[in-house]
């Protein structure tokens, strides 16, 4: 990338390492954080966000998360994205843990998707 990361999305390719390569991609202003290419985390406003699904989003609110929110046309839309736990923005294991659940979740999500169809 020619741009300079913004240093939380940096921090997160860091602390994502025992886990494996991290790629990134912009967009809408911000950054998509992807694990053997799935999505499982975006960088907005300078902020990280996990992927969270009906599984683990209970896990994400108990930690006091919020989620990843923008307006729409009439009202706020809510993302499944959920800012990384304050407990685990200091703390490269508990950040693992997160971002593993996050994974997971994308993982999910990713497998729910129909196979599009090949044209001929």
């Amino acid at each position: 990338m020619s741009k300079t990361l913004p240093s939380c999305v940096e921090e997160t390719i860091n602390l994502c390492l025992p886990l494996g390569e991290v790629r990134v991609k912009p967009m809408f202003g911000g950054h998509g954080l992807y694990f053997e290419d799935i999505m499982f985390a975006l960088e907005a406003f300078g902020s990280i966000y996990l992927k969270a699904d009906k599984k683990n989003e209970h896990l994400f609110v108990e930690a006091g998360s919020e989620p990843f929110t923008y307006e729409g046309k009439n009202k706020p839309i809510k993302m499944s994205y959920w800012l990384v736990p304050e407990s685990a923005q200091e703390d490269p294991e508990e950040f693992i843990y997160w971002a593993e659940l996050a994974i997971a979740a994308s993982k999910r999500a990713h497998a729910k998707k129909k196979p599009k169809k090949r044209k001929l």
